[in-house]
């Protein structure tokens, strides 16, 4: 494996943040259109997930190589839409759901602050 990808612990952050964007975007896209449905906590949950996904992707691309985020990266966002539907009701179209959701993807922001905290010198030059 360090043949195809020397930075194993950046995979694994790159994989469980990629998890959660792919997660993020799936409850996500179930809230729109808004009709129906209260605009304020679905425009503030689709600000963070915005944010998450750019840090992963901006992670990612400094630390791993395109090759690993491509096959990683798809093979995620393949498998995890079904991970997704074994998940309860309420989870996947309800207000509480949407908080829990919201809440994970603010954990991932903090986890990714401190992944990412000794490559931010490096992503600057």
């Amino acid at each position: 494996m360090p043949q195809l990808e020397p930075n194993l612990a950046g995979l694994a952050w790159f994989g469980l943040l990629w998890s959660v964007c792919c997660i993020g975007f799936l409850q996500l896209a179930g809230m729109y259109p808004l009709r129906g449905r209260a605009v304020l906590p679905v425009t503030m949950t689709t600000i963070v997930w915005v944010m998450l996904l750019a840090g992963t992707l901006a992670f990612a691309l400094a630390e791993l190589r395109w090759t690993t985020i491509v096959v990683v990266g798809g093979v995620l966002f393949l498998f995890l839409p079904g991970l997704f539907q074994a998940l309860p009701e309420w989870w996947r179209d309800g207000r509480a759901g949407l908080q829990l959701s919201c809440c994970a993807m603010i954990v991932a922001l903090a986890l990714l602050v401190r992944a990412a905290a000794p490559a931010f010198p490096t992503w600057l030059t």
